[in-house]
């Protein structure tokens, strides 16, 4: 990590995706707002720049559509030109309604397995390793998920998607037992996705901004956990399942040419 040398504190290197707006963008401020050295993503030119009014003291903000299999590697090479970061969130996420749900992408997979599965994947074996902490942003929704991961690549299902990111968080965490690599379901609050959400993203933004920073009871999980803001939780059974964290590996190295680091 890098040292500021004024304060004497610990400054973490951090990449957050979809951290235009909602709980990305506000974990993203308050992290750099102490001093914290936040890169941002955003999809495109014109998100970048709400990104830069959202979050002023960010150190960068990177572009790639995670939509498109070739944008995300491309992102995933911006990000190593920067250097390794500490922490890895990938928060980004589509689904619940419009024409995203139901979208197939140019690589001729849903929109939502591209976002929220195959681009943390790409991410997670693409970029450098980070030297501490790694989180997937699961849900509530993948309760009802289908572990059998029939069809998966083509289908629309939000639920589906947010289980196959537990079962990364978990396949991962197998592998990589220097970090601490977790799953997180932040809550139903009022965001693009949320709607009108009884909940405000103050609390996961809060929680998910200490976890960053190695700092707060989350940052105390053992690898591999799901949480919630609150602490440990439950999830879908199957996101233990090591045979279809396996399978679901596969299948996103057939799709995206992306191979696990040393396999």
């Amino acid at each position: 990590m890098h040292i500021d040398q004024t304060d004497n504190l610990t400054m973490a290197r951090i990449f957050i995706t979809g951290s235009s707006d909602g709980i990305g963008a506000h974990a993203a401020r308050a992290l750099a707002d102490k001093g914290h050295q936040v890169t941002l993503h955003a999809r495109n030119a014109d998100r970048a720049k709400s990104a830069r009014e959202a979050v002023p003291k960010a150190e960068n903000v990177l572009i790639g559509d995670l939509r498109s299999i070739a944008d995300t590697k491309k992102l995933a090479e911006d990000a190593n030109k920067t250097g390794t970061f500490d922490t890895v969130i990938h928060n980004a996420g589509i689904g619940y309604g419009g024409t995203s749900s139901r979208e197939m992408t140019s690589d001729n997979i849903s929109a939502v397995f591209a976002v929220n599965t195959l681009a943390a994947y790409i991410l997670t074996c693409s970029m450098n390793k980070p030297t501490s902490r790694m989180l997937f942003m699961s849900s509530d929704s993948a309760l009802g998920g289908d572990e059998s991961l029939k069809g998966c690549t083509t289908s629309h299902s939000y639920g589906n998607s947010k289980l196959h990111n537990v079962m990364l968080a978990n396949a991962f965490a197998r592998r990589w037992t220097d970090l601490q690599i977790v799953s997180m379901h932040p809550g139903w609050v009022r965001t693009k996705m949320g709607g009108m959400a009884p909940g405000s993203t103050d609390k996961p933004a809060k929680a998910l901004g200490e976890w960053a920073a190695g700092e707060g009871k989350l940052a105390k999980l053992a690898s591999g956990s799901f949480c919630t803001p609150s602490g440990e939780d439950s999830t879908h059974p199957g996101g233990a399942n090591q045979g279809k964290q396996e399978e679901l590996l596969k299948i996103c190295k057939e799709v995206s040419g992306v191979s696990v680091p040393g396999e």
